[in-house]
């Protein structure tokens, strides 16, 4: 048996607003918010999920424009 790719781990709607302990109305102002960059979700079966990685890239981005102002 093999171990999923941790790069192709998607998280749901309540995951993510677990993960930054955000409503879903903040999650998507997020996602509307071109200069804030927060990526947007990815509809399977109509439910939206958020890639793992899209995630933490977009974190990553975040502590180092907080590290430049």
């Amino acid at each position: 048996m093999t171990k999923a790719d941790p790069k192709s781990e998607f998280l749901t709607g309540p995951q993510v607003q677990a993960r930054y302990q955000k409503s879903a109305v903040t999650i998507w102002r997020w996602v509307r918010d071109d200069a804030l960059g927060f990526p947007a979700p990815i509809q399977i079966n109509r439910l939206n999920y958020w890639r793992l990685s899209d995630l933490e890239a977009w974190e990553a981005a975040q502590a180092t424009q907080g590290e430049a102002a």
